[in-house]
């Protein structure tokens, strides 16, 4: 008997493909004409595997070709098989190409009323066999993230320069003012920095909103204004609800007029200037096809940008 170890040597895919074809058409011609080589070959692989083997698998006379015994069994036994090895490539292969398998996403609050989720409808409409994991993380905590491999990839407050990370710009928002619908300031076209620093403010809490913090102080320092900060929630749900109460005003991204929250209008800031840039980050070093398609359609999506504004 042999050890097992030499039974397994002389199987070459190539040859186990043969027998498969032979063995379902029962025909050298066909088979050979399925898998694409000429029967010469064809026969060549045959008898490697046979003569790997050491008995016969196949009995051939000039009108028929039949299993024997041997080769019945055989058959039955390496067919699941070929077949999960069959379907495993064309799985791996998806896989490869991106279209299956996990994409680990965060987003900070800026992103989640319209960036983050037309990106995920747009990339899940093409790609709905990748999962997709999604984490809501401040802008500093991403990097954190995206450095331990953490996250495959964030949308992040913007610049970033890092020569491990890769990015590319989704949205440029202006500053608008959010205001109580009763607030003598709710009956204004459009307010001013002064005219806001005026009043209690609504803003992010530093741990949870320290990069905007930061943007926001600098605005008003450059304007000579200081500011009055009087209730500090950290997250957008809490900065509208403070602000439907009447306890104050807040500055946010245009893309907030998306929630249309009850008891607050959006005026513009005419005095500033000042954009909020949203960026797709991610390490260089990742390799997941799943992100390279992600990122793929960020930057479709970042030169059609110009086009859509010309024409809007």
């Amino acid at each position: 008997m042999k050890d097992p170890e030499e039974i397994m040597a002389p199987f070459n895919s190539r040859d186990l493909q043969a027998f498969m074809a032979i063995a379902e058409e029962l025909s050298f011609r066909k088979a050979a004409e399925r898998i694409f080589i000429d029967q010469s070959a064809l026969s060549r692989r045959i008898q490697n595997l046979e003569d790997g083997l050491g008995y016969q698998l196949i009995f051939r006379t000039t009108r028929e070709v039949v299993l024997t015994e041997a080769g019945r069994v055989f058959y039955e036994e390496i067919a699941p098989a070929m077949q999960a090895l069959a379907r495993a490539g064309e799985v791996a292969r998806v896989a490869a190409e991106g279209k299956s398998g996990r994409l680990r996403l965060a987003y900070m609050s800026f992103a989640a009323p319209g960036v983050m989720p037309a990106a995920i409808r747009d990339f899940a409409a093409q790609f709905p066999d990748v999962a997709l994991e999604l984490r809501y993380l401040r802008t500093q905590a991403q990097k954190l993230a995206i450095s331990r491999g953490d996250i495959d990839a964030g949308f992040m407050l913007g610049p970033f320069q890092n020569p491990q990370f890769d990015q590319v710009a989704v949205a440029s928002e202006t500053l608008v003012a959010l205001i109580p619908e009763d607030h003598p300031l709710a009956r204004l076209p459009a307010v001013t920095l002064a005219e806001l620093a005026a009043q209690r403010l609504i803003l992010g809490s530093h741990d949870q909103w320290d990069f905007f913090r930061m943007l926001v102080g600098d605005l008003f320092s450059a304007a000579g204004l200081s500011m009055r900060v009087a209730y500090e929630p950290s997250n957008t749900l809490g900065i509208l609800g403070l602000v439907a109460a009447g306890l104050g005003v807040s500055l946010y991204a245009e893309s907030i007029s998306r929630l249309r929250a009850e008891g607050v209008v959006i005026r513009p800031i005419t005095d500033c200037a000042t954009r909020l840039e949203t960026i797709l980050c991610w390490n260089r070093a990742n390799q997941s096809p799943a992100l390279r398609n992600f990122v793929a359609r960020a930057r479709q999506e970042q030169r059609l940008a110009p086009n859509r504004a010309e024409n809007a």
